[in-house]
Order: C-alpha cells, then structure tokens, then sequence
C-alpha cells in the first residue's frame, strides 16, 4: 500500500459568474482546485497542456468549485484583488460608454 501522491497539476479556466473568470490549478488525480490569491499558480502549474507534479508548501486545497468562491470571498488581503480579472463583452462596454457620455 502506498501513502504517496503524485498530482497532475493542470492550469485551468473556471467561470464563476456571468463575466467573471479565474485561472487556477486543477489536480487531474485527486480533482482538487488550488486558491489563485494563496500560492503563485505560474509556479505550481504554467501549462494549460502539460503536467505538473510540484506539490506547493502551505496552500489550501478544494474539493470543489463552491468551496474555491467561498473562500476567495473571504480572503483578508488587500492586494489579492488584482490578480483577480473580469471579462466583459463588446455590448457591455458600449452601455457603460454610453452611459457614461450621458
């Protein structure tokens, strides 16, 4: 029997809301998510095709999406917010435009 565990570290997409997108780790062997504003990602797996099997010291690890949002709503820390990104489309900058003008 073996107590050793050998992930797959794999970059991914997640949408969490209707223009909101984030980048994470994803572990193919165990499906667990890793927090983006915990650890640097670019370290752990910079690759959306090819694996990784670092296993990153002090990182928190979820077993699903909702888990991930939860806790990335209540990060404490101010700066993690920038590595945060929202995807908009044509039609919504032109309203904002729009409005804007007005």
């Amino acid at each position: 029997m073996s107590y050793s565990w050998e992930p797959k570290w794999i970059r991914r997409k997640i949408k969490l809301a209707e223009s909101i997108e984030i980048e994470t780790c994803y572990d193919e062997a165990t499906t667990l998510f890793l927090c983006p504003l915990c650890i640097d990602i670019t370290k752990v797996c910079p690759s959306y095709t090819d694996y990784s099997n670092i296993i990153p010291e002090k990182s928190l690890y979820f077993f699903s999406i909702e888990d991930l949002m939860h806790h990335m709503r209540t990060h404490g820390r101010e700066g993690d917010v920038s590595k945060l990104y929202i995807v908009q489309t044509e039609s919504e900058e032109m309203e904002e435009e729009e409005a804007e003008e007005e």
